[in-house]
């Protein structure tokens, strides 16, 4: 797996195919093998590059900062050491928070953006917002990262028949460094980039699942407040969108695509 030393640190990436630049970008937590079926199917018309944060995965875990800006720091370093000028961006999570921080720092290194589950804010100064934080703070300290990274992975995957998956995502964020994940999980609450938002002008898809964790109300609002956005739903879908529904993903990515490069 190749490793990129960037901004100081390893960065270990996923880099398959020919084509277009396609990156992808995990959540919280988690890893680029999240990916997996996007990197199956992309990687037949598309380069596409997939990396683990640092503090994720197989990168490296200084005990240091870590911040939004300082992940899309990290993405824009990798894209110039590759040779990459500009590339479709997808991001999950606190990836598409990634995401949108790079459309407001440099727009453009962006072809275009698809943000799957996320939104441009994570605001800190409402009681809804710090008793979220509160409770994720408290559940790891009092459960430990396996309890905790269990209870996460069955809010990501609510209904029936999603055991596995369920099993799998525990896995992933029980391995994490507690220290790092909390740096990690406090630096997302406070971050936002809405005082830019209206300038944003890389063209954007807002794709969710009908079950994330905030309404589809919250993500028509930031399409309506965007100069070149739309929305997708994937039916019978929470947090984890790509993990589930995959082939709906895939093909809802490769659409707006297509209409990108046909209205540019």
């Amino acid at each position: 797996m190749p490793i990129a030393n960037v901004n100081g640190v390893s960065i270990t990436y996923v880099d398959e195919g020919q084509g277009e630049p396609l990156i992808l970008l995990h959540g919280l937590g988690v890893s680029r093998a999240d990916w997996g079926p996007q990197i199956d199917h992309f990687s037949h018309s598309f380069r596409v590059i997939a990396p683990d944060f640092r503090g994720h995965g197989d990168s490296a875990k200084p005990d240091g900062d870590y911040s939004v800006p300082i992940h899309a720091a990290d993405v824009i370093a990798l894209m110039d050491q590759l040779g990459i000028d500009s590339a479709h961006v997808v991001g999950l999570s606190m990836g598409g928070m990634v995401a949108f921080q790079m459309a407001a720092d440099a727009p453009h290194r962006l072809r275009s953006m698809t943000i799957i589950n996320s939104g441009p804010a994570l605001p800190d100064d409402s009681f809804a917002a710090k008793k979220m934080l509160w409770t994720r703070l408290l559940s790891i300290r009092l459960l430990g990262m396996k309890a905790y990274g269990r209870k996460v992975a069955e809010n990501m995957f609510p209904g029936e028949g999603r055991e596995n998956l369920i099993e799998l995502f525990t896995a992933q964020i029980a391995s994490n460094p507690k220290r790092i994940y909390l740096k990690n999980l406090k630096s997302l609450f406070g971050w936002g980039v809405l005082d830019r938002l209206v300038g944003i002008a890389v063209p954007t898809l807002m794709l969710t699942g009908d079950r994330d964790y905030s309404p589809v109300a919250a993500k028509q609002a930031v399409v309506a407040a965007m100069q070149n956005a739309r929305l997708v739903v994937i039916a019978d879908s929470g947090h984890g969108t790509p993990i589930e529904k995959p082939r709906e993903t895939n093909e809802a990515i490769e659409a707006f695509i297509r209409d990108v490069y046909a209205t540019g």
